[in-house]
């Protein structure tokens, strides 16, 4: 990797890291917005406003050994997780895409889905609104795309394949439990991810969807953290079988090809 390659992924991470942070306001103060503007950062304990220096994504946590400067209570482990893991997404995506436009628009999906992922862990509620934006999103790239780039159907089509097939089963889910193993605002989202992914990474995108989820719930009931009549929100784990589709799609499902040839 040249230096000139070095420099643009820790621009990238740096503002991933800037990224994170914002989405973080986002995530705890999404039930009302406005206050993003007109209320300054502060200690949710003490109430006290945090100095510039206390603001520094990641960076500032490590230096303050994850505790408030006043009040010495602990600051929720999710504003490092969501910076660190918001660079990292962008990294990925850097890596995919490069200095596209494509680059581009998955970077403000990404930062609208990571929103979507902490807030159903939060709230155990998908954020209809945020995944009616994305698929705003996707149907303009798409046709961006069509007219100016690749003028491809074949893409729009396995797009679509894509969207019906993760959108159809979690309908079918949904309708055969009842709402009992997951809400409808999951369809939407496996509808906006399934056209993300496309047809067939789509196919690996449910099957790491399933395994996950099945193994964080497995974990869970051992340690007691939730019962089986308990509900656990899936979109967390829809939207890291997406990441693993987009970035790793391709390899598995030909790997998997191979074993059966």
């Amino acid at each position: 990797m040249t230096q000139f390659a070095i420099l643009n992924y820790l621009i990238v991470i740096v503002f991933g890291l800037l990224i994170g942070s914002f989405l973080n306001v986002i995530i705890l103060r999404f039930d009302d917005l406005k206050t993003i503007f007109n209320v300054r950062s502060h200690c949710p304990k003490c109430e006290r406003e945090l100095t510039w220096y206390e603001l520094i994504p990641f960076f500032s946590y490590v230096a303050l050994w994850g505790k408030c400067r006043t009040c010495k209570k602990d600051i929720s482990i999710q504003y490092p997780l969501v910076e660190v893991g918001t660079a990292l997404i962008f990294a990925l995506l850097f890596w995919k895409f490069s200095f596209t436009l494509e680059f581009a628009v998955y970077l403000i999906i990404s930062s609208i889905l990571i929103i979507i992922f902490v807030y159903d862990i939060l709230h155990q509620m998908v954020a209809d609104i945020l995944v009616w934006i994305c698929l705003g999103i996707w149907v303009i790239w798409l046709i961006l795309d069509y007219f100016f780039i690749d003028h491809s159907t074949v893409i729009i089509l396995n797009s679509l394949y894509g969207g019906l097939i993760l959108g159809g089963l979690l309908a079918l889910l949904v309708v055969v439990s009842r709402e009992k193993w997951m809400g409808t605002g999951d369809i939407s989202l496996g509808l906006l991810l399934g056209l993300i992914v496309s047809y067939p990474n789509v196919l690996v995108l449910i099957f790491a969807a399933f395994i996950i989820g099945s193994i964080v719930g497995l974990i869970l009931l051992a340690l007691k953290r939730k019962k089986m009549k308990d509900q656990i929100a899936f979109a967390p784990f829809l939207i890291t079988g997406m990441w693993l589709a987009l970035f790793m799609g391709d390899i598995l499902i030909t790997w998997y090809f191979n074993q059966l040839l």
